[in-house]
């Protein structure tokens, strides 16, 4: 069996890379952990452990890979299959709330009152529920890859394990008097097209900052969710598809944010000519170089422009549920709403958005109330 050895970071830390054949013919590719050592030392533990995979006799000697061990590699054979942050907060979570409590137990003596243990201490240091719920889920994704594709456990503690239960997520109220002075505020200032835009639309942030002309039809008057932008630690900041397939919609534009738009592409037109340089990327809104505008710096100068309207701690995002709420609000229907976000269901928009809802169906009723109960003079 062929393999190669590669370290990661800088502590120089061995790892083995080698593929398993399948009976179905596909690869299946797994990494182990080596160890802190010399080339020519991993080159030798490199021959050892090939040769004991070849002799068919590794997953009884897997039994000793500790759970920070496997972790690490299961995390690295994820790296292509998840979105960067996705593998940045998996990464985070079981760095900061896993390893150091159960990093050095064998993977195969976990047992479901350790990772009890795990929920309790998460909780006791102050993580929401649904922190917590967030750590049991990604265990229980790392344990049920070492059940059934690595086999180097029998069973996942993590089926003898209650979920955390996570406390209900409120959104904050918001009047449209206070959409209406962030927006003003923001006249003027880099942020004014983008905050308003946002507004009107639901855009999440990611989603605004990579939208792109080819994308928007002003004719028309509608825009299309094609792609987003992020940012993260190890990759930087990069375009990718949408969060989700539901995320990829059309969005009309009114009348108002129709002009607000063209008018921002004049501005822009004539800012890329009296640019010394400018890498013409056709994105909506971008750094004054065309450049993307990095998601962090957008969240930074946000807040600021939040602050200086007495809004602190007011987060972009919260324009995304204050849109919702207010239309829901406006009594626009559950499923138009949802398409409108891009939630995959009208469950998620439900679950969210519940006491715009209440607000609106006890409204629906107390009027019925009145036009039937009322004494007639």
């Amino acid at each position: 069996m062929e393999g190669h050895l590669y370290t990661r970071g800088k502590s120089k830390v061995w790892y083995l890379r080698y593929d398993v054949p399948s009976a179905d013919g596909k690869r299946n590719q797994r990494n182990v952990r080596i160890g802190k050592m010399t080339k020519s030392e991993a080159e030798a533990k490199k021959r050892d452990l090939l040769r004991k995979i070849d002799d068919g006799i590794w997953t009884e000697d897997a039994k000793g890979v500790t759970v920070e061990t496997y972790f690490e590699s299961w995390l690295d054979t994820q790296r292509n299959y998840l979105a960067a942050n996705t593998h940045e907060r998996y990464e985070s979570l079981l760095r900061l709330h896993v390893t150091p409590l159960i990093g050095s137990l064998r993977l195969t003596k976990v047992q479901p009152e350790h990772i009890r243990g795990v929920y309790q201490t998460a909780h006791d240091k102050g993580l929401s529920g649904r922190s917590c719920l967030h750590i049991h889920r990604v265990l229980h994704t790392a344990f049920n890859h070492a059940v059934r594709v690595d086999r180097v456990v029998k069973e996942n503690p993590l089926q003898r394990v209650k979920a955390p239960r996570p406390s209900e997520y409120e959104v904050a109220t918001m009047s449209p008097d206070k959409v209406r002075l962030l927006v003003q505020i923001a006249k003027g200032t880099r942020l004014e097209v983008p905050v308003a835009l946002a507004a009107v639309t639901g855009l999440r942030r990611g989603e605004l900052l990579a939208l792109r002309w080819t994308n928007v039809d002003l004719e028309r008057g509608s825009l299309f969710v094609a792609e987003a932008l992020e940012q993260t630690r190890t990759s930087g900041v990069r375009f990718k598809a949408p969060k989700s397939k539901s995320s990829r919609r059309f969005i009309p534009l009114a009348p108002e944010a129709v002009e607000m738009l063209r008018a921002h592409r004049d501005a822009q037109d004539e800012a890329k000519q009296r640019a010394p340089f400018y890498a013409d990327n056709d994105l909506v809104f971008c750094n004054p170089d065309g450049q993307p505008w990095p998601p962090d710096t957008f969240t930074v100068q946000f807040a600021e422009l939040a602050k200086n309207v007495g809004m602190k701690g007011f987060r972009f995002h919260d324009l995304r549920h204050a849109f919702a709420s207010l239309t829901l609000a406006d009594g626009r229907p559950i499923k138009e709403v949802q398409l409108l976000m891009g939630h995959s269901t009208a469950n998620t928009t439900l679950s969210v958005y519940a006491r715009a809802v209440e607000g609106l169906g006890r409204a629906a009723v107390n009027g019925l109330a009145r036009s039937i109960l009322s004494t007639q003079g």
